[in-house]
């Protein structure tokens, strides 16, 4: 009876002996969790904010906050995938690394916020009040800035193997940014959304800076024999790598961001909004395992010999993940629709299980792209994005007349499964090879 029970807690801790003991899925299951803790605090925060704010503070500070976003993503320069496919293994001073890095992201964001805050009011009057507000513009072009900076620093700890303080440092910006709301509603502060978003990012990167810098660069090791990122591709190659990933990188942002564009001018908005909740939803979705297959390019780099063993166990750890959140978005697509209103679960429903199923064929290419980026192929990536944002954008066109907003869900289906039908069999070569070098 006492061996019994003495080895039925042994049992019950090997999950998690395993996953703490493997830097893959300690880094795969945190990147997961800040997902869905970013996604469901930034719910609460803009509830609260149309709750306790008029509508057109919110409306003028999201714009605020969707530009400082916008912006980074242009000018960002793709330097978070740097990071994760050449911090683990570069063999100069890392902090000197990083500290270029945040320079480089900070300075040409910021020049970004400068000409976005030009050129906005000329486009639209709605944007004037950042002229008419010096204060407000130097607060904007900083907050840029610093957001760079801030984001970057996601990057920074998932290539170092400090996956696992993503999600406890962007809760805690969630958790911040909830709590400071009432507070400058009380101070009545101008702007109080957008400021709600800055105080909390100003705060917390000192001390998980402090964190990058003092604490887990000096226990930083390489593994022996390792070749630096320029031995292994030459100072040329390693600038058109990076070139060649950030052109990707902006296909891909592009495809996301023009679909609602997409839909408005193609059907109007109120069929802009029927399919912008869907597609929100599925984002979300495809944004887990995006982030997941970031944590193969940090350990394939840490060592490239075992990349199939790693891309099988990925597979292997959450293909059913994936399967099982298809098929609830497929069958529940009518009831996680509903608390936006009968209307939405009505005509945005069948475009929410289109979405869903090319959620699998967009799990294919993020895991394509993982492996491209950790075996030196950026041009892979570039071309994959690049063909995706061109069929999406036609396809739509086409379908739209004909079927409405079925047809975008299907253009949609159709550009992801294409790309994903060129790049699965190099997916399933390495992930095939895996298996074997497991079952040895």
């Amino acid at each position: 009876m006492a061996s019994t029970v003495t080895g039925a807690p042994t049992t019950q801790r090997k999950p998690l002996a395993l996953l703490a003991s493997d830097p893959l899925l300690r880094s795969a299951y945190s990147l997961m969790l800040n997902v869905i803790l970013t996604s469901a605090l930034g719910v609460v925060f803009w509830i609260l904010a149309a709750r306790i704010f008029p509508s057109d503070v919110v409306g003028r500070d999201s714009a605020l906050v969707s530009a400082m976003v916008t912006i980074y993503t242009l000018c960002s320069l793709n330097l978070s995938a740097g990071m994760l496919r050449f911090l683990p293994v570069v063999r100069i001073d890392p902090k000197r690394v990083v500290l270029l890095g945040y320079g480089a992201t900070a300075a040409v964001s910021g020049v970004g916020a400068l000409l976005f805050a030009a050129a906005a009011p000329a486009v639209s009057h709605e944007f004037d009040f950042l002229h008419q507000q010096p204060l407000l513009l130097a607060l904007f072009v900083a907050a840029v800035a610093v957001w760079g900076v801030f984001t970057l620093q996601d990057a920074v700890l998932t290539a170092l193997r400090k996956a696992p303080w993503v999600p406890a440092e962007n809760a805690l910006f969630g958790v911040l940014k909830i709590a400071a709301l009432p507070l400058l509603l009380v101070g009545a502060i101008s702007h109080a959304v957008f400021v709600a978003w800055v105080i909390p990012m100003v705060i917390l990167v000192v001390p998980i800076n402090y964190l990058i810098f003092w604490r887990v660069m000096p226990n930083r090791t390489l593994r022996p024999g390792e070749l630096s990122p320029i031995e292994r591709f030459g100072r040329r190659g390693l600038y058109r790598f990076m070139a060649q990933d950030y052109l990707g990188s902006i296909f891909f942002q592009a495809a996301s961001t023009a679909m609602p564009i997409v839909v408005v001018a193609l059907l109007g908005s109120t069929k802009g909004a029927y399919f912008y909740m869907p597609f929100m939803i599925v984002s979300a979705f495809d944004l887990m395992f995006l982030n997941i297959a970031s944590s193969l390019t940090v350990e394939g780099a840490v060592d490239e010999s075992r990349l199939p063993v790693l891309a099988w166990t990925l597979v292997k750890r959450f293909r059913w993940l994936i399967l099982t959140g298809v098929a609830v978005f497929i069958v529940g697509a009518s009831l996680l629709l509903l608390p936006f209103g009968g209307q939405y679960g009505q005509h945005g429903a069948p475009v929410l299980r289109l979405l869903a199923l090319a959620s699998v064929a967009r799990a294919v290419v993020a895991l394509y792209g993982a492996i491209s980026r950790v075996e030196g192929h950026a041009g892979r990536i570039m071309l994959m994005q690049g063909s995706t944002l061109v069929l999406i954008i036609a396809a739509s066109a086409i379908l739209s007349h004909a079927a409405g907003l079925t047809g975008i869900g299907l253009a949609w289906l159709l550009a992801n499964g294409v790309v994903a039908a060129f790049a699965a069999p190099h997916v399933i070569r390495i992930v095939r090879r895996g298996r074997e070098m497991e079952n040895q």
